[in-house]
Order: structure tokens, then sequence, then C-alpha cells
């Protein structure tokens, strides 16, 4: 579980330190303050980079598309990746790149560019990495075809190339995907789920229900939906118009015919949602971008007594967004029955910069009654 985070020149960050997590966290601020940005930062660094995370958060915000750039910049300039540096630019070979971590001089995981010499010996051909002293030898502009720039992630002693200069940014992922492939290893910080604003595609539900079926979360997850509706009392999915797509059912007692869950509105699925990632996090992490979004004020409490139990019962460390007061209020409220367990963070700009505010359970309540701002 990662007991704190520290971020450096990473999107909209210059740097940021969130001293304290815990095993439910809370991020609240206005418009463009951070927190899903924060929340790709905890996705990014809980898979160690991993190529498909990467990918997936550049076509989540629609970052692929044709830019018009000026074509006197290299590919590895116009490549869509660079929205991910400080100043949607990519850094020279010298320069740092960003970084994420645990504490700002803990177990660090940086993203930066690096520069790689191919060398031929009689039996293989292998690429070494250029030294600092090395670099200082390369004119900017200057272009040796034995030397390959790369996007690359450090962790440790142990350095993953991820984008090649000499790749268009979908190529240079599958042609990653396809060097990586023999190499992939289980996340650090085990499973990791995400639920994004607008929940999950029911081809991915699917799959998260196929992975629980038949067993005791199974029963978790069924009890979660009964916080919305009552009345549920099984869940399955089935072949729907075309025989590719599966679509959620649900039976209700007292009722003969299943009924598609999402007829029973966003509050269902939202739970369902949420709680049947949680499940299928177990042992790693969840994130959820905009906890409340399609739940009614009055269940959100006992959602989030769920999930904090759930969490505690299943080993999962989850980091949530919110704009919502209510969503807050049920928050704390939950929060003291599991003191030891929850984190509350806002985060806010000031002089164009990134900040955060850390409450403690007895801050953040007097906050909530003495009616002061914490979104």
């Amino acid at each position: 579980m990662l007991p704190s985070f520290y971020i450096e020149n990473f999107r909209i960050f210059n740097t940021l330190s969130i001293n304290r997590l815990g095993r439910v966290n809370l991020i609240v601020g206005r418009n463009n303050a951070g927190k899903s940005t924060f929340l790709e930062a905890i996705l990014l660094y809980a898979s160690n980079a991993s190529i498909e995370v990467i990918y997936n958060l550049i076509a989540s915000r629609q970052e692929n598309y044709d830019s018009n750039l000026p074509h006197n910049l290299n590919i590895l300039s116009l490549s869509p990746i660079r929205h991910l540096f400080k100043g949607h630019k990519i850094p020279n070979l010298i320069e740092p790149g960003f970084t994420l971590a645990i504490k700002e001089d803990q177990e660090s995981l940086s993203i930066r560019t690096a520069a790689f010499i191919i060398e031929i010996s009689t039996d293989k051909r292998t690429r070494r990495k250029l030294n600092p002293e090395e670099l200082e030898n390369i004119e900017p502009d200057y272009i040796d075809p034995d030397i390959e720039i790369f996007v690359v992630s450090e962790h440790g002693e142990s350095t993953q190339l991820l984008f090649s200069q000499n790749w268009e940014f979908r190529d240079s992922y599958r042609e990653a995907r396809f060097r990586l492939n023999n190499q992939r290893t289980q996340n650090k910080y085990g499973p990791i789920q995400l639920v994004s604003t607008q929940g999950l595609s029911d081809e991915k539900a699917a799959q998260l229900w196929d992975a629980i079926n038949l067993t005791d979360l199974e029963k978790d997850v069924i009890k979660a939906l009964t916080l919305v509706e009552k009345s549920i009392i099984g869940l399955a999915f089935v072949e729907g118009e075309r025989s590719r797509d599966r679509v959620p059912v649900v039976k209700l007692e007292n009722q003969e015919e299943r009924i598609p869950l999402k007829s029973l509105g966003d509050g269902v699925t939202r739970v369902f949602h949420i709680i049947l990632s949680l499940v299928n996090a177990k042992g790693g992490v969840l994130l959820i971008d905009e906890f409340e979004n399609g739940l009614h004020w009055a269940v959100q409490e006992s959602v989030w007594k769920t999930v904090f139990q759930l969490a505690e019962m299943l080993n999962v460390q989850v980091f949530c967004t919110t704009h919502s007061r209510d969503c807050v209020h049920g928050f704390d409220a939950a929060w003291q029955d599991h003191q030891q367990a929850g984190a509350f963070f806002r985060l806010f700009t000031r002089n164009g910069s990134v900040s955060v505010q850390e409450y403690d359970i007895e801050t953040l309540s007097d906050s909530l009654e003495t009616d002061v701002e914490v979104r």
C-alpha cells in the first residue's frame, strides 16, 4: 500500500507531495485542479509505467489526434506522449523528465529520454545506453544512424524502453507491446482497476463479473446493489442484440422476468461498477473518478461504508475524486467508523502552481460542521 506520494513535472504539476495516504483516499478540488491527473499519476506508478496504461491514458484524453505540428520536428517531439510532461514537451537528453515516487528521494519512477547506441558483435546486436559524458558530445540536431532516442521509464536500476524516435506513436506502441510481451511481471501493488467518470463498458463489466462469478465476492456485489434497489436478489450477463454483446440483467424479488440492470437507473449501475471493480482489485489498487456520478445523496454514506469495509477486508487501496459536498459528507461519516483507514486532501491552484491541503478526521468534520468550503 502506498503510504505517501510525490509528483514532479507530470502534466500540470510542478511538484506535489502527499505526506500521508490511507486505505481509502478522497481527493477534492475545483475543475482543472489536478484531481484526475493525480489518479493518472497513481495509475502510472502502480503499473510501473505499463505501455498499455500510457497508451490508454493518452487515448482517453484524445491526445493522439493529428495536431498538425511543424514537420521540421522529429517524430518523438511530435509524439502524443509529450502531453504527459509539464509544458506538453518531451525533455531533451539532459533534462530530467517527470518523476513519480513514494517520497521525493524514495522508490522513484522516472520517465525521460535516453540515447542508445547499437553495438554489433560476432553473435548478437545489442543496445547500450549512453552515459552522461557521451551525451555531452552529441549535438542537439545531430543524427547518427547507430544512435536511437527513446522515451524510457527508469525504476531503480531497471530501464524500460517505451517509445522510439524512429516510429510513429501507434507503431511504436505496437512494437513496444511485442518487445515487452515476454517481460511482463505482476504489478508491485497488485491488480489495478479504474472506474472512469463514465463507468465501465459492458464488455469490461462482463469480464470482471466472470472473474468473480459463483464466488463469495459475487454476494458482496449483490449486497451492495441492494443499497440502491432493495429487491435485487441476483445478477447475470446475457447475450445482447448482437451475439458478441453481453448485457447485465438482474432478478428482482417476487418478479419472474429478468430486468436489464441499466433500466433501474444510473445509481444502481454506478454502484455495480464501483463494487465490481473493488472486489476485482483484491490485494491491489482501485481508482474512481467522480465517485458520486449517478448516486443520490441519500445513498452515498452507505456506499462509502461498503467501500471502507470491503477495502479493508480485501486489502485494496482506494483513490477517489469528487466535486460533491454530499459525497464529502458521506465519506466523513464512513471515515468516523474507520478512523485509521481514511485520508482526505484538497488540490488547489496558487500562483499558477497546484498545491495540496491535507485534512485529518477532526479538521474535515469541523470544516463540514462550520460550512467551510472543502471542495
